[in-house]
This record gives structure tokens, C-alpha cells and sequence, in this order.
């Protein structure tokens, strides 16, 4: 997990980056030479959604995720234990149903369409959908897997 956590903050990161790079010449070729790319636009739209759909997993596995654990605090440790391993099932449930099945359905039906501006196919676009979902299995088994290891030792 460590490798595929460098190798996915690097991807952001360098994203992120680059997303800066082509917004300021979105801003250099609208106002400074007054004719607007015709590309960048499409690239900054689909590269959010694959820093999203990237990125979103990234933060699960990292546990800096979203989360209200209000109640979930008052719980005994036991109690709490039992609710994370829930929830871990859910997130297993929704990203193999949602994210991977209904991703792999959504990039299928794209096929044959093309980019307005870039003029890729639009199944470049949508994998990021069943990829993301498949990074959250993978995080959601990693949790699980640490959660009954971390079980054994306190019997032990």
C-alpha cells in the first residue's frame, strides 16, 4: 500500500500541477493575446474529474476522508470497532456496485463518442470512474484487513 499511496499522491500532485499550468494560459490567451485556447477548458473539465475520482480514494486510504464519528465516539471501543468494520463493508458494497460495475457501464455506453475539443474518445474520460472505484476496494480490504489484524493481537 505504501507504493501505490506514493505512487497515487505523485499522480495528484502532479495533476494539481498541471491543472495550474493550463489555467493560467487559459487566462494568457483570453485576456493577454485575446483569443481563448479552445483546449484548455476540456483538459482543466476532465482533469478535475480524474483528480476526483483519484483523489477521493487517496484520501479514504489516508483516513482524511469526511467523516462524522459524533456518535460513533461515544461507543465502546468495541462498539466503534464493529461500526468501522460496517462501514467497510458498505464501502466495499457501493464502489464494487456503484463505482466499478455501474463505471464499467457508463464507459462502455460512451463508446464511439468523442471530445468536443480534444477530440479523444470519451471512454478516456469515464474510465476514471471504475478505476477510482477499484483504488476504494482496494483501501476499503487494506482497512478491513488491518481492522481484524489489530482484533487478533488484542486477544492475544
Amino acid at each position: 500500500m505504501k507504493v501505490l499511496n506514493k505512487i497515487l499522491s505523485s499522480v495528484l500532485a502532479f495533476m494539481v500541477a498541471a491543472m495550474v499550468v493550463v489555467c493560467c494560459w487559459q487566462v494568457i490567451t483570453r485576456f493577454v493575446l485575446g483569443n481563448p485556447s479552445k483546449y484548455t477548458e476540456e483538459i482543466l473539465r476532465f482533469a478535475l474529474i480524474w483528480l476526483t475520482m483519484l483523489g477521493a480514494p487517496y484520501a479514504y486510504g489516508a483516513k482524511q476522508h469526511l467523516a462524522i464519528d459524533l456518535l460513533v465516539k461515544s461507543f465502546e471501543p468495541t462498539g466503534q470497532r464493529r461500526t468501522q468494520i460496517f462501514v467497510e463493508f458498505v464501502v466495499l458494497a457501493l464502489s464494487a456496485a456503484v463505482f466499478v460495475v455501474g463505471g464499467i457501464a457508463v464507459t462502455m455506453n460512451a463508446h464511439g463518442q468523442i471530445s468536443a475539443a480534444m477530440k479523444l474518445p470519451m471512454e478516456c474520460y469515464y474510465a476514471c470512474i471504475p478505476i477510482g472505484g477499484a483504488l476504494m476496494i482496494l483501501y476499503s480490504l487494506n482497512n478491513l484487513y488491518h481492522l481484524f489484524r489489530d482484533k487478533d493481537k488484542e486477544v492475544a
